[in-house]
């Protein structure tokens, strides 16, 4: 591990020699001609602007006349051109953002040096030389509109991404993490700062990860046509944070509300559904100061910011358990007088300090401190979720140094590298109001407890595995280092992206019992593990080492874009063992020594190419093209995925229980794995023994080529209607490949019994019910418990398909009276198909036991259902073909001249989530046919949907949000005092369902609804 660490350290000080900018900033370029259109050589050609510490970066036009200045801040330019003989002329007022590659043509006069022509013009609006797609949103956009200033409500308006509203940031969070688009993996996305990698173990944020969004200068999100430096197809949203400048600058920020400011939509109709009661906002609020300005003038600049929010929300149709704490008490007794509430405080302090070292030499250095505390004192609790059933959890800190160089050592080489950690210290705890003792069991029943199907309640557990968890998020290094090498005509990269990742996991158990389960009040099943007394720890090391070449040409109206990308993973292990002394239940040890197990060790080459034309030759038309191949993102968690020979060892089992003297006290001898006395047989048969439940092949997790990817492709149209407004019309197709499917060597297809049953009759489901659902298996009592996974390539078993396709439409408008107008709509659907795995593996998607995932292919389980509704032996639906949907989002604000009140709004329609009707299946249910299967079933696998996913949606969620604020100005002071409106409509759609489905009883119960309308008042100044 340490040998492999420096070994991508020493590649990283070599390249530091050799490479490219890794998420390139804005640049400007162009043709430089005299007045008869003959091309100009030797033009020296500068952009300066107040953002760029070094005031000036200049280059020389080629032989062909073009020039390009890559690596720009965000910002407003002048662009000057001059030559001996001809007058000098200066372009102004060409703003740049994101990544926009601003075409800026200049023609010179024969004339005095010492003349200056000034040119004044409209920034170019459409990129006519690159086939990225990506939206800007900056400072200005995003101190206008009623947002929360956060990482995911800012993603929630753009078209098509997986993110919905929060609200005005209503739940008080500043996490969160880059969302999929484009019917992607969230752990393909991307969180960077300032071009820095800042999630966690190659996942996409979130776990604590506060992306510095309201202090950023902007925030640029790339959905679709990385080249060679892309490390996957998803979404990267990198934060643009400020700097310092040689004027001391600042702001301070606040907004708050409480119940007072909030309406109701609380109405008959959703009571009659079964909400009980709503959610309510009870406070929230958002303070950050921030300020920066000069050390040393155009020498050392620094920019400090700090930010704290907090929210304490009610928990619709949920109470105070007057049971909570009692280990004597089975029941729920709701207390109606005090309903359940959520809670969190969190911080965030960062300091920035830039400092231009040399005039070649510009360094940046980033520090975070970041702090969340979430259902502390008697907080907790969800839909189906009691307060005390609710871990505490608390990142106490999250830190995220990151620092970067840059030097443009001349005209046509600029140099880059950077480096950035990410660590945090979380906690899902047990809860500080005395109610998690010792000795309790936590309790899901799948039946209904007051009008609540699917309740948990008794004791808090982590998500997961269960217990509790003291973790650690280990990203210690991401490192990047490049060079590019510019001409006018070309822009040539050459990078290095690398790491070492090295998180953990320790989970702590109070009892050797952890989790029952009732139906109705009658035990059914128990789930027992060996760690007590002790705890168990998970830690993996993930290094990657990533090299990329690509190339810029343009030649006339036309640019091709050309990229390469090498990437080699390697995975390994250190010491980890459990059991032995101090583990009464497991006396013999478990220890698996560093280095005697495999793990992941993959190389692969990856093309990816573009190509930009300039229809007209005005830079007002441009038709876009992108292909390229790219890998799906494997993370070092204890996922599916995980090589860890510890994690594939087993800890933990279900089994049935019946309690027949309604004690509940487990009379059984729980370290026999046979049936006895009240239990029956163990699901897992190697509990606590050195036996792996799961094997990797060879040929799949060492090689060439074997590693799981994507084909990400785009067609796109961009059009300037009118100055400053453009139109972009884009196709865009998904689809992936090398999946990987888990055979459990110790059955075949004969030990699965296969049977159907009818679907209760019953009006709320399609056609009245009474329909047969076929496919469905359980497995022969002589295999419950055997596993021997075998994970291989899908191929060698069978097909399997996934693609998404769909089309985009935006509009981009900046006008001069005031108006901003960003927004567009997303069409799209997926395929998934694995039925022709599921036919030779009918354990496919989830475990022998049908409960645990089996992973097969992490990509087709999830597009297939996901999580609990995975393929397997109860899930039957392996094709799904999504009907075409559409969503609608986007952004508008303006400013009345004079009066200085600014409106703004916000507006989001996305189609609801597809549903499901969970249904526990009996004895009596699977033998009654059509096909019986003509025995009791055996395992804890006995749900399933009695409706196929994607074929029956929620609503549509429809939200608009409004803004009023007055501007006053004093001097070199600009202040704002507003209100938010969040809801303005006051809509009352339902988000979230109970959907455990109960003949003639509950289905579909409201657990959540869009909050209620509020008001949120708000109050900035900047100096």
């Amino acid at each position: 591990m340490i040998r492999s660490f420096w070994r991508s350290s020493v590649v990283l000080l070599v390249l530091l020699l050799l490479p490219s900018l890794l998420y390139a900033q804005a640049a400007i370029t162009g043709v430089v001609r005299d007045t008869s259109g003959a091309v100009l050589p030797g033009v020296t050609v500068e952009a300066s602007s107040p953002v760029l510490i070094e005031k000036v970066r200049s280059v020389v036009s080629d032989d062909s006349g073009q020039y390009r200045i890559v690596d720009l801040r965000p910002g407003v330019y002048a662009v000057t051109f001059s030559l001996p003989g001809f007058s000098t002329v200066r372009r102004e007022g060409i703003e740049l953002t994101g990544t926009f590659v601003a075409s800026v043509n200049g023609e010179l006069k024969v004339g005095a040096l010492e003349e200056t022509i000034t040119v004044t013009g409209e920034t170019p609006i459409v990129d006519v030389q690159s086939a990225r797609t990506q939206t800007t949103v900056g400072r200005d956009i995003m101190a206008a509109i009623p947002s929360s200033r956060n990482v995911n409500g800012v993603q929630a308006l753009i078209p098509g991404m997986q993110q919905n509203t929060d609200s005005g940031n209503i739940s008080g969070t500043l996490q969160g993490g880059a969302a999929a688009i484009h019917g992607g993996r969230g752990s393909d996305s991307r969180i960077y700062a300032d071009g820095n990698n800042m999630g966690w173990a190659g996942g996409s944020g979130g776990g604590g990860n506060m992306p510095q969004v309201a202090s950023s200068q902007e925030v640029v999100m790339t959905v679709s046509g990385g080249l060679g430096e892309a490390e996957t197809s998803g979404v990267v949203v990198n934060v643009i944070p400020r700097e310092g400048s040689n004027t001391f600058s600042g702001s301070f920020n606040f907004s708050g509300a409480n119940d007072s400011l909030q309406g109701s939509n609380y109405t008959d109709d959703l009571k009659a559904q079964g909400l009980r009661a709503p959610s309510d906002l009870i406070s929230v609020y958002d303070v950050s100061p921030m300020g920066g300005g000069r050390i040393i003038r155009d020498k050392l600049w620094f920019y400090s910011t700090y930010r704290q929010t907090g929210a304490k929300n009610s928990v619709p149709g949920m109470w105070w358990n007057k049971n909570a704490g009692n280990p004597n008490a089975w029941t729920v007794e709701f207390d109606k007088s005090e309903q359940a509430f959520t809670n969190t405080v969190q911080r965030q302090a960062t300091i920035r300090v830039t400092w231009q070292a040399t005039p070649r030499n510009k360094f940046n250095i980033h520090w975070a401190e970041q702090y969340n505390d979430d259902n502390y004192g008697r907080a907790g609790g969800t839909a189906t979720q009691t307060p005390e059933a609710t871990t505490r959890t608390y990142y106490i800190p999250s830190r995220q140094p990151h620092a970067s160089w840059s030097s443009p050592i001349t005209g046509r080489l600029l140099a880059e590298a950077g480096w950035g950690m990410y660590q945090a210290r979380y906690r899902f705890a047990p809860r500080n109001d005395g109610t998690a003792v010792k000795g309790m069991v936590r309790v899901v029943d799948q039946g209904t407890i007051d009008g609540i199907a699917n309740l948990a309640y008794r004791f808090p557990t982590a998500p997961g595995q269960g217990g509790f968890t003291m973790s650690l998020i280990g990203t210690l290094a991401n490192l990047r280092a490049s060079i590019s090498y510019v001409t006018g005509a070309h822009n040539m990269k050459f990078g290095y992206q690398g790491g070492f990742n090295n998180p953990s996991q320790t989970y702590d158990y109070y009892d050797r019992l952890i989790a029952m389960r009732f139906k109705d009040g009658v035990p059914n099943q128990l789930t027992q593990t060996i760690v007590t007394e002790n705890n168990i720890k998970y830690t993996r090391n993930l290094l990657p080492l990533n090299l990329f070449a690509q190339d810029q040409f343009t030649s006339g109206r036309l640019t091709v874009q050309g990229g390469v990308r090498y990437d080699h993973l390697v995975s390994n292990y250190p010491d980890q063992g459990v059991g032995g002394p101090g583990f009464p239940f497991a006396p013999t040890r478990i220890f698996f020594e560093k280095g005697s197990t495999p793990g992941y060790d993959w190389n692969d080459i990856t093309p990816r190419v573009g190509v930009a034309y300039d229809v007209f030759g005005n830079g007002k038309t441009a038709l876009k093209f992108n292909i390229g191949k790219y890998l799906e993102a494997i993370t070092a968690t204890n996922s599916d995925w995980d090589l860890n020979p510890l994690i594939r060892t087993t800890i933990q089992t279900t089994r049935g229980w019946t309690d027949t003297n309604r004690d509940y006290l487990v009379n059984c001898d729980l370290g026999n794995s046979a049936k006895n006395g009240e239990c029956e047989a163990m699901d897992s048969k190697t509990l606590g023994q050195p036996v792996f439940t799961r094997t990797f092949d060879e040929d799949w997790i060492h090689g060439w080529g074997v590693r799981p990817y994507n084909w990400s492709m785009g067609v796109q149209l961009q059009q300037e209607v009118v100055p400053r407004v453009s139109v972009n019309v884009g196709y865009f197709r998904n689809w992936w490949g090398n999946w990987y499917v888990v055979d459990n060597r110790l059955t075949s297809a004969a030990d699965y019994t296969p049977f159907s049953i009818k679907a209760p009759v019953d009006p709320r489901l399609p056609n009245g019910g009474g329909y047969t659902i076929d496919g469905l298996y359980n497995p022969v009592s002589g295999v419950v418990g055997l596993v021997d996974e075998l994970a291989q390539a899908s191929s060698n078993i069978g097909d399997l398909i996934e693609n998404w396709q769909g089309v985009d439409v935006g509009v981009t408008a900046r006008l001069r009276n005031g108006l901003t107008l960003q927004g567009g709509t997303s069409t799209g659907r997926k395929l998934a198909d694995g039925c022709d795995v599921r036919a030779k593996l009918p354990e496919y998607g989830r475990a022998a036991n049908g409960i645990t995932t089996n992973s097969s292919v992490t990509a087709n389980v999830t597009a297939l259902g996901g999580g609990a509704t995975a393929l397997g032996v109860m899930n039957p639906y392996c094709r799904i073909e999504e009907p075409y949907r559409t969503d609608f989002r986007g952004l508008a604000t303006y400013t009345i001249p004079k009066v200085d009140v600014q409106f703004s709004g916000t507006w989001i329609s996305a189609p609801g989530d597809s549903l499901a009707a969970n249904f526990v299946v009996t004895n009596a249910t699977a033998n009654a046919g059509p096909v019986a299967l003509g025995r009791n079933l055996t395992s804890g696998a006995n749900t399933v949907s009695l409706i196929a996913p994607h074929t029956v949606y929620a609503d549509r969620r429809n939200n608009i949000d409004f803004r009023v604020a007055k501007i006053l100005r004093f001097g070199r002071t600009r202040s704002q005092i507003g209100i938010d409106i969040f809801n303005i409509t006051n809509t009352d759609v339902v988000t979230g369902f109970n959907e455990q489905f109960i003949p003639g009883g509950a289905w579909l119960t409201p657990t959540q609804i869009q909050p209620a309308r509020y008001a949120r008042i708000s109050a900035s100044i900047d100096f």
